[in-house]
């Protein structure tokens, strides 16, 4: 009867920490989030040119423990643009004073890519509250590419075509960082949560703007696995 008590007493002082130690393995191990993102780098809404851009990232992550996790994103946009613009000037060549147009019209497109390293700790010390709050840090990796199409044409008084040039232009930017910043998600359920992150970062390149430049990112997230 003693060794069944001592059984009957040990199982119930054990189960609390059973039910925990299920509770935790429960807890979903990656997760994959896509969010509209926003930064200095890569702005959203229009540009100078016309156009939308929305930049997207997706991000990638893997739970360590209850409160850290590490995650990797990767936000990219693009943009293309028409532009033409005919000027008038004056020809000083054989009839000097008269009239003389050039129009340049370019077409281009331009690609940024931010690719981002951080570790996220979650400063919410209760994992089933719906509202949890993170603090981030890490690093990113930017990359601009840009190509363009240039045409200009050279008309007399008449509009009659004196010379056409084509030429062709490229561009491209590399800059690292050290990002750090805060983040709120809502969870909808165990597996789905709203997630804001705003983040400042500040190159440590040499030549680059010695600035803190900003980023946003909203969108949802999707746990699965489990520990």
């Amino acid at each position: 009867m003693t060794a069944f008590r001592l059984a009957c007493c040990a199982l119930l002082v054990g189960s609390p920490l059973l039910g925990r130690a299920q509770t935790t393995a429960a807890l979903p191990r990656y997760y994959v989030g896509l969010a509209a993102y926003s930064s200095d780098f890569q702005p959203l809404g229009g540009t100078y040119y016309g156009g939308t851009t929305v930049p997207v990232q997706l991000t990638l992550g893997y739970q360590l423990q209850p409160r850290l996790a590490v995650q990797l994103g990767v936000a990219y946009s693009q943009k293309t643009y028409d532009y033409v613009n005919t000027s008038q000037s004056f020809y000083s060549g054989a009839a000097p004073g008269l009239p003389y147009y050039f129009a340049y019209s370019s077409h281009g497109s331009d690609y940024q890519t931010s690719v981002r390293g951080l570790v996220r700790y979650t400063l919410t010390r209760q994992p089933a509250h719906r509202v949890q709050f993170d603090v981030l840090g890490g690093l990113t990796f930017e990359y601009a590419r840009a190509n363009s199409h240039i045409t200009r044409t050279d008309s007399d008084s008449l509009q009659n075509v004196i010379v056409t040039t084509n030429y062709d232009d490229h561009y491209s930017f590399t800059n690292f960082l050290l990002t750090g910043g805060l983040s709120t998600r809502y969870r909808f359920s165990q597996r789905l949560e709203a997630v804001l992150d705003v983040t400042l970062s500040r190159s440590f390149m040499r030549g680059q703007n010695s600035g803190f430049p900003g980023s946003t990112a909203l969108g949802l997230r999707y746990r699965f696995g489990q520990r």
